[in-house]
């Protein structure tokens, strides 16, 4: 099959739900510009801080889009094929993915800009409130941690990516200050600055900085601390200065990335040679599918940011439905790419240079790969294969580190409104207390155990979250909510049943004798009925 008619199918469909189900959902919330927004209402410079609209994109998309698009279809593609990969992608994202960002974005802007943890403790209950707190604040430092690690990892294998992301660090800093305080044209600003990046990938590709003199593994824990300690300080810098210009510069980048990878699927039209249905998997497609491919579809993380720091630079609730929505169908779209790059940019089979082959590097040498090879066949001037594909590494590093930084900011918030309210003021002591084991769980690589349930913690926050949301718009007047409801539901019930079936399959975490990981599967389960039913029983009492 030709790729290029699964690009135009998507691609119109995308638009589509943009313009009529996103207006939906935008008169179902009723969103008025009238409303202040606490960006503006609480603004502090700091964390509360108004943005340009192409700005705040910029940093919704970069945060969300972190390395689930990427891992997520290259796994579901492995397991199950590609025809349910993209079908879970393009259905999941219209009516729950982007729904799920939006409403969590408005909720929490009507709602001070607190985060789900903070709403929940006030629309439900306070015990449900500090559960899902917890639940919320390690799933965060596990995000932190395995992505400080992939991000060092990837420097190590590609050294050439040190010159562009010392690039990108350094302008997102000057252009941060030169439009905040200096008042620069953004336009121009961002022009020069998009300029200098994309030329410091070539300096990286000519000049890469030889690292093999150093020990691998103190080179590995060298990284990592450096990473987190750039987290930290871009953490409680003012969100305008270091956080917001970075991850928009990391947006636009990406973006330009995004559409070479389109053109490129649009242009060389490579021919998809993978299954697309694998009837043997290892793994039944229901409830596993669901848990596999999150980012790109639904992702719980995509809510905490929402409710985090996007809505405390929301300067308008017009602007919610682009930063909140089309974030979303952004990110699917990069799925697909993805899901397209792994199909056909590589040949099924296990020869070198093969999907499986390649697999068996990492997933970012798959990605990598695939795409040098489609956007390296453009023809081009100086994008070449090598250069092509450093071009899609950049990308993946960028969208990595970017979780990061806002992650450690979002795992302030959560201690700061929910869990410790009198820590709230000593900033820089809750990130220690964030990054310390974060950095502890990275170079001892125990994150490991724990990692395997990060699917289904994640989607288990995103059925909270839709829960919560439910209640907190009933209980202020808006009761149709069923677009909410159901695929809160659905979430629930697919996740629930991934918890089970992972802790009680022959070769699951019980029986395989992996007693930590079946209490803690056992208590998200618990943790998932108690919020559920108190939510559900909200609803039931809001709406007579």
């Amino acid at each position: 099959m030709n790729s290029i008619w699964i690009v135009v199918i998507v691609g119109v469909w995308f638009f589509l739900a943009y313009r009529f189900y996103g207006r939906f959902i935008e008169k179902r919330l009723k969103i008025s510009d009238r409303n202040k927004t606490p960006a503006v209402s609480k603004r502090d410079n700091v964390d509360f801080s108004p943005s340009r609209k192409p700005f705040l994109i910029g940093h919704h998309f970069a945060s969300i889009a972190g390395a689930g698009p990427i891992i997520g279809p290259i796994l579901a593609v492995n397991y199950f094929g590609w025809l349910p990969t993209l079908l879970w992608v393009a259905i999941g994202s219209v009516f729950i993915g982007a729904m799920h960002d939006y409403t969590s974005l408005i909720a929490s802007v009507r709602n001070k800009a607190e985060g789900i943890s903070s709403i929940a403790k006030k629309t439900l209950s306070k015990k449900s409130g500090i559960l899902a707190g917890i639940m919320i604040l390690v799933t965060l430092i596990l995000i932190i941690t395995v992505f400080s690690v992939s991000t060092a990892e990837s420097i190590i294998y590609k050294t050439d990516l040190i010159i562009p992301l010392i690039t990108i660090t350094i302008l997102a800093l000057i252009l941060g200050i030169g439009v905040e305080k200096y008042k620069w044209d953004y336009r121009i600003s961002t022009l020069v600055a998009l300029i200098l990046i994309f030329a410091s990938v070539f300096i990286g590709v000519k000049y890469p900085i030889d690292l093999s003199f150093m020990n691998q593994a103190l080179l590995k824990n060298l990284l990592i601390t450096i990473i987190l300690l750039y987290a930290g300080i871009a953490s409680i810098a003012p969100v305008w200065m270091l956080l917001r210009p970075r991850d928009y510069l990391s947006a636009i980048q990406m973006s330009v990335i995004l559409v070479l990878g389109v053109l490129g699927i649009l242009l060389v039209q490579p021919i998809i040679n993978a299954p697309s249905l694998i009837s043997n998997s290892v793994f039944p497609l229901w409830p596993i599918l669901f848990i596999t491919v999150a980012c790109g579809a639904i992702s719980g993380f995509h809510g905490l940011v929402a409710s985090g720091t996007t809505s405390k630079q929301l300067a308008k609730e017009s602007h919610g439905k682009s930063v909140g929505y089309g974030s979303m169908l952004g990110e699917a779209t990069l799925a697909v790419l993805v899901t397209l790059v792994a199909i056909a940019g590589l040949a099924w089979g296990s020869g070198e240079g093969s999907f499986q082959f390649e697999f068996g590097k990492s997933w970012i040498v798959l990605f990598s790969s695939g795409y040098g090879n489609i956007v390296g066949d453009i023809g081009i001037p100086l994008i070449t294969i090598s250069v092509a594909s450093l071009l899609g590494a950049f990308m993946v590093n960028q969208f990595i580190l970017t979780s990061v930084d806002t992650s450690a900011r979002l795992s302030r918030f959560i201690v700061s409104e929910t869990l410790i309210p009198k820590l709230r003021k000593n900033k820089i002591l809750i990130t220690l207390l964030i990054l310390v084991p974060s950095w502890f769980l990275a170079v001892t690589n125990s994150y490991e155990v724990l990692w395997r349930l990060f699917g289904s913690s994640n989607q288990l926050i995103a059925s909270i979250t839709m829960i919560t949301v439910s209640s907190y718009f009933v209980s202020k007047g808006i009761k149709k909510v069923k677009f909410i409801i159901i695929p809160a539901l659905f979430v629930l019930i697919t996740t629930m049943s991934a918890l089970l079936y992972l802790t009680f399959r022959a070769e699951g975490y019980f029986f395989s004798g992996n007693y930590v990981l079946a209490v803690i599967s056992m208590g998200m389960f618990v943790l998932g009925l108690l919020v559920a039913w108190e939510g559900f029983e909200h609803l039931w009492k809001g709406r007579k």
